[in-house]
């Protein structure tokens, strides 16, 4: 076989392993998550992988250093909020807190619904941010320690992966999942740019990382 041939199968082998995914591939990958299983994602959560597709805001989650997020179900059972703190690399010294309340929808029996995010209150370093915009979010199955979800507001959308809280740190299985947030992120219509990735050892705005490794809390 010539080199030219060779070189043509080579061209083509690229182009076919980075082609866009298939209807099929798109069915399979990922599958919202039912309103009554809601309560898997009262946990604490760290942000590991995430695009947006909003050309303005591109450079957003690159520049995250690290984001943790909170659901907690709240006393009236109507509402969970969604709390996410924010440290960015150009100001590590800073925190960039969003307190979000989420209505839970009152009928159960609708599998799939869309929620929506009111009373939406953003700081930074304590002092309030001026915000004027509404939220929604569609959250979707994943492994028992993952949590894959969908946030729109007007002008942009994020898909969002986080492990939770304790499994955060381990890098190399979260590279292992890589290729399927990319590939849904193509069946969903986001553009192809550099995503987010957690490096598996940045603080958080309240807490470290991993406490055990923090030398000020051995004895």
């Amino acid at each position: 076989m010539s080199a030219e041939k060779i070189s043509v199968l080579l061209l083509l082998a690229v182009i076919g392993s980075h082609a866009a995914p298939n209807a099929s591939e798109c069915d399979g990958l990922a599958k919202r998550l039912p309103t009554k299983d809601l309560n898997k994602i009262f946990r604490n959560w760290v942000l590991v992988w995430g695009v947006s597709d909003h050309e303005a805001v591109e450079a957003f989650l690159p520049n995250v250093s690290s984001s943790h997020v909170e659901f907690k179900l709240l006393p009236d059972n109507k509402t969970f909020s969604y709390i996410e703190r924010t440290i960015f690399h150009h100001n590590l010294s800073s925190c960039t807190t969003s307190f979000i309340n989420v209505t839970v929808p009152s009928n159960n029996e609708t599998e799939l619904q869309t929620l929506h995010a009111v009373n939406i209150r953003v700081e930074e370093d304590g002092q309030p941010v001026e915000y004027n915009d509404t939220g929604a979010v569609d959250f979707y199955e994943s492994c028992s320690d993952c949590l894959l979800l969908v946030y729109k507001c007007s002008r942009v959308r994020y898909l969002l992966s986080y492990k939770e809280e304790g499994s955060h740190r381990d890098v190399e299985q979260h590279k292992a999942a890589h290729d399927d947030h990319r590939k849904f992120a193509e069946c969903l219509g986001f553009p192809k740019k550099k995503p987010y990735v957690y490096d598996g050892v940045a603080d958080f705005c309240h807490k470290k990382s991993a406490p055990e490794a923090n030398p000020d809390n051995q004895s």
